[in-house]
């Protein structure tokens, strides 16, 4: 089976920017799940990352916004934040792959946006940055638009994991995928640091039993209910739709509160 790993990881920019401000053992304790993650990954040998995530009006604005954007670049520039502590680089693109995704999308129901050109911010360099610190392994990333009414419905985007599955599948690469953000947080709205505890426990059971019929059926009153932010979570469900009926194990969840997010890390186990 080509897809050889497969993650969910928040991407809270805290974590990098704003490391020594969360409590220790919290910290700690999520520093070596990513490390964790950073030997299974490695491991597991991807030829290519998948990267499932969103943006943060880095590459798109209210006069352009579409529910789904995949990369076709030969290369990724990030991340544009100076201040996330993370070294700017230059990771490289999967221009074919990227194409045969799209075309297959397009043939199976999803009329896909794409880009030659995109840079990355937080939202995707974070869990990059631990997983493969070389940041040499090409990707293709696919943004989701979590900002904007009208957005793509859960259910959608689980069906889009299921769309997306046999090219990755008979690619003839090793796939590694990797879903980017949550879970519970409003960045910069009246909830700002308010966490959800009970949504996020409720989310990740639902991953963990890798139940796409639950998954499915959040609707955006819900996932905002838990803040602005948790809707970064349609990539994760993306993935689960990829996996399908397939349960993640949950690796870290800590209520970070100087990082105003529940971060969570959850990952799929397959054979490297």
């Amino acid at each position: 089976m080509p897809i050889v790993y497969a993650t969910g990881a928040s991407h809270a920019p805290g974590i990098t920017a704003w490391t020594q401000a969360a409590p220790v053992e919290q910290k700690d304790k999520l520093y070596a799940a990513f490390e964790q993650m950073r030997q299974s990954f490695a491991a597991a040998k991807p030829d290519v990352v998948l990267a499932l995530t969103s943006e943060h009006w880095i590459n798109f604005f209210l006069d352009h916004v579409g529910a789904f954007c995949i990369g076709r670049a030969d290369f990724y520039d990030g991340p544009v934040e100076p201040w996330l502590r993370v070294d700017r680089t230059r990771i490289p693109g999967e221009p074919q792959l990227a194409s045969e995704l799209l075309a297959h999308c397009y043939e199976n129901g999803f009329e896909l946006n794409y880009s030659h050109e995109m840079e990355l911010d937080h939202g995707t360099i974070v869990p990059l940055h631990f997983l493969m610190p070389d940041m040499n392994i090409p990707m293709v990333p696919i943004m989701f638009n979590t900002l904007a009414e009208p957005r793509p419905t859960p259910r959608r985007c689980v069906e889009l994991g299921k769309v997306l599955r046999p090219v990755l599948e008979n690619s003839g690469k090793r796939i590694a995928i990797v879903a980017t953000g949550g879970l519970s947080h409003d960045p910069g709205e009246a909830g700002h640091g308010i966490i959800d505890q009970e949504f996020d426990a409720a989310f990740i059971d639902r991953m963990r039993r890798g139940d796409l019929a639950a998954l499915s059926s959040y609707s955006d009153a819900e996932m905002l209910a838990a803040g602005a932010g948790t809707m970064e979570l349609l990539a994760w469900l993306c993935m689960a739709g990829i996996m399908g009926e397939r349960g993640a194990d949950l690796i870290a969840y800590e209520a970070v509160k100087p990082w105003a997010t529940g971060v969570g890390i959850m990952s799929y186990p397959l054979a490297a």
